[in-house]
Formats: structure tokens, sequence, C-alpha cells
């Protein structure tokens, strides 16, 4: 089974033919589309709904793979932001000859494929929650499930109001036939996505359909493991690993870190990505790639035993970009009526709900230091 195919393995939809309103649809399912809906379901809790084709549990509340906080300009961000005083950082080592090396030894990685020499920079940890503090509020979970829309989306139009009142300036077509109206679209997927999926691209700007295709990205596979015992010391504790997933083919690498646990029960939390081109990785290939991750792990720590952890793995469509440069993006060319990006592929130079202006060091910023500027425009 190709990969593509494994993406789209979903549970099965009831049909149904229906038309609804909603004046704030928030598109995402990660940590930023619950800290927008935890806002806009404060400002009016009747006028705010999530659509995300995944099941929302405590895990969206958790970020993947390793510290996407990474780099001296975008740990800069997070100063000036107020969210960190001073922490600890750490650095990045690839496995070869074996035995871990520091980049710039003498001793010379594996190339590095798309998106991973981003993970080399110097990193800190922070958590979600420190991050964005309304994720610790008592029954957010409950009440996003309340009003989250666990579907698929189709196709989606822009569209003209006819009332007054309920101004729809949106169409989004689900795949069991739901079509849900909205006045605002916050779109938190990736922009290559929202792309992907409207249908009249002829009224696009060609500014916005490069941006849009400069998001482009291969897949990721994330690999999460729960252990039972620590299996680093703690000066290697949040150590970025680089593991080659072959020594004698440019395959890439898993990268991770092994850090505090995130659940409850267990000592460390082993946190790892690799990108995948989905039509060129079947069910097969990425079960080997799966193990061989479990191999190096036992092979360079000894306290590591499969047998004592609990396993997550999640495949994501697209990943985050390391290269958006705003800097780049002429004023206006993004600005679509009653559309927001957010996350973490979302520009900086949009028309949102905020006018904020940022120093020119923002503008290239990536990963969460991105999501966060963009999150501040917007509330």
């Amino acid at each position: 089974m190709a990969y593509s195919d494994i993406l789209k393995l979903k549970k099965v939809e009831v049909k149904q033919e229906e038309k609804t309103f909603i004046k704030n649809l928030i598109v995402g399912n990660d940590i930023f589309a619950i800290d927008l809906f935890d806002h806009l379901n404060n400002l009016d809790a009747t006028s705010v709904k999530l659509l995300s084709e995944e099941e929302i549990t405590e895990d969206n509340f958790k970020l993947m793979g390793p510290s996407l906080i990474r780099g001296e300009e975008n740990i800069s961000i997070f100063k000036e932001l107020g969210l960190v005083e001073e922490a600890q950082i750490s650095g990045s080592c690839f496995y070869k000859d074996s035995k871990f090396h520091a980049f710039g030894s003498r001793t010379k990685p594996m190339p590095l494929l798309w998106g991973e020499e981003s993970y080399i920079d110097n990193h800190i940890q922070l958590s979600p929650s420190q991050i964005l503090p309304s994720l610790k509020k008592e029954g957010l979970l409950e009440r996003i499930k309340e009003k989250n829309y666990g579907l698929r989306i189709k196709e989606i139009f822009r569209t003209t109001p006819e009332e007054l009142i309920d101004q729809a300036f949106w169409k989004v077509c689900l795949t069991n036939g739901l079509i849900i109206e909205c006045e605002n679209l916050y779109w938190g997927e990736s922009p290559s996505k929202f792309l992907e999926l409207f249908q009249e691209k002829k009224t696009l700007s060609s500014e916005f359909i490069e941006f849009c295709e400069s998001t482009t990205t291969p897949c990721s596979l994330y690999v999460h493991l729960d252990l039972e015992e620590k299996i680093t010391k703690d000066e290697e504790a949040e150590q970025t690993y680089f593991f080659p997933l072959s020594f004698t083919h440019d395959w890439g690498h898993f990268i991770g870190e092994i850090c505090e646990s995130e659940s409850e029960g267990y000592a460390q939390t082993a946190k790892f990505v690799t990108f995948v081109d989905k039509e060129e990785s079947s069910e097969e290939d990425i079960s080997k790639k799966i193990n061989l991750l479990k191999k190096n792990l036992a092979k360079n720590f000894d306290a590591f035993d499969e047998n004592k952890s609990k396993e997550r793995v999640v495949l994501r469509d697209y990943s985050y970009c390391p290269d958006i440069d705003d800097s780049s993006i002429a004023d206006g060319t993004l600005n679509e009526d009653h559309l927001i990006f957010f996350s973490f592929n979302a520009p900086l130079k949009q028309a949102a709900t905020k006018n904020v202006t940022f120093v020119d060091s923002w503008m290239s910023s990536k990963f969460l230091a991105r999501g966060v500027a963009v999150q501040a425009k917007i509330k």
C-alpha cells in the first residue's frame, strides 16, 4: 500500500446533504488552533467551531518531534515576547562509525535532505503551555470536542454574502456532503493545502499562488516513545540526535530528542521525526524505518527496552517549512478578504485582525517562533 493511500484511510463517514453557517471557522488541530479557538470562544461562544478530520485529544495539546525553537534569532523572539528569560541551550549530534559526532567536527555526516539542516541549530525547550497559557485552562478539551467537526474537506469556494446578519464569504464543502458557510475562515493547515482545495484559482493573484506553492513540503513521520526508565544521562538530555536511515544511500535521518516525559507514569519521552515522500514510501517501508529507529536506540542507550515503552506513530501530509521569508513578500499581495492563515507555515504579511509590526529579524522566523508571532498578530 502506498503512503498516499495510507493517509486516506479514515473512518467511514455518514453522508448528509445539509448546509450550516458559523461566523468563525477554524481549520486545524495543533496548539495554535486550540489557542485560537479559546480566544474566539471567549469573545462569543456561539460564533466559533473547529474543523479537524482528527478527533481532538490531549495529544493535540503537545508538540510532535524535536524542539521547534531553534537558532539564535528564533530563541531571541521568545525572549523579546517575555516568554523566556534564561533557558538551557542544547546542541545537535549525528551518529556515524558507531559513535556520535558534533556537527562541524572532522567527521562528516551523511548528506542532509530537505528540512534536516534546520535541526542542526542550537535549541531550547519550552512546553506548549509555557508558550500558550490558554492550553492549561480547565475544561478546554471538552469545550473543543463539543464544537469540533471531525470531518474531511472536499473543496473550498469563495462566496458572496446574501444575508445582512449571517454574512458568508467562504463555503467549505466536506466529503460527507455537509456544507459549512462562514464569515471568517481561519486556516491553520499548510497554505499549499488551501490552494489544493480552493476551486477558483483563477481569482487568486499570482503572488498568492506562488506563496502557497512555496509551502509545499514532504510528509512527516513522527515516532514518540514513552519510556518507563531513563535511558540518557542528565548531560545528554535534550540533545538532538541524527540517526541516518542508511549508510549507503542518501535516505535522510530520524531526528529527535529524549526529554522529560510528557505522560504520567513514564520517565522520559523519545520524540523523533523523519520526512517522507508520500509517493515513494509504502506501509512496509515505514514499518522498517520505525524498527530501524528502535534498533539505533537499543544500540546506543543500554537502558532502552522496547517492551518498556509506549509507542505513538503519527503520519502528517505536510511538514513545517524551514524557509518562509516575509521580507520577500510585497505588502498586500496575500490579502484575501476574511481569510486568515495561522500556525507554523503562515505568513506574517497578511490581512488580519490587528495591525502589528515586527522587526526585520522576525520576517525569516521559523517553526514555533513564526507561529507565535502570527498568533500575536491575530489576537
